[in-house]
């Protein structure tokens, strides 16, 4: 399968529409652990701001999604996150448009992402909760060489509760 176009690059205040439009669809919303649903207004600039912040401590790397091959030119389509813990490990957390599903996208833009990760000497590991019928994304982490680990209950505060999911890791060193 030939990769699709797309290019990875920091995400940017101007992309707060974009993920906006994305991120108030009920279908990719509600499969994730910290996207609530309805999405509040102006909620994508204020998590564009966090995620700056958080970036500048050194507590989260992200990468907005850009369709085509020029990041300047091309749309945000979708997100990737890894949240650092200080310990060695990075949360993985990924969202991408309905419209680009089955397509390769995010498995192709977290496969760029761990090639990045591997460059970063505080990342031993990559650790990832999916809901449990969540099952495209499991599909992306078993493609990638994740391997499940188990199941658990996981706090989504988005969701307002605990749910079952199953949990993947991936070894870095």
């Amino acid at each position: 399968m030939t990769p699709p176009l797309l290019s990875l690059r920091p995400p940017r205040p101007r992309d707060a529409a974009a993920l906006q439009a994305l991120v108030s669809d009920p279908e990719v919303a509600l499969p994730t652990a910290a996207i609530p649903h309805p999405y509040p207004p102006n909620g994508a600039a204020a998590h564009l701001a966090d995620l700056a912040r958080r970036g500048a401590t050194g507590q989260e790397i992200a990468f907005a999604i850009i369709d085509g091959p020029d990041p300047e030119t091309g749309s945000l389509i979708g997100m990737v996150t890894l949240r650092l813990d200080g310990k060695g490990a990075a949360a993985l957390g990924y969202v991408l448009g309905r419209a680009w599903w089955g397509r390769g996208v995010m498995s192709e833009a977290v496969r760029r992402v761990l090639v990045l990760a591997r460059d970063h000497p505080e990342i031993a590991r990559i650790e990832a909760d999916v809901m449990v019928p969540n099952t495209r994304s499991a599909a992306v982490l078993t493609r990638l060489g994740f391997t499940e680990t188990g199941r658990a209950r996981a706090d989504f505060p988005a969701r307002g509760r605990e749910v079952e999911v199953r949990q993947f890791l991936l070894n870095l060193r």
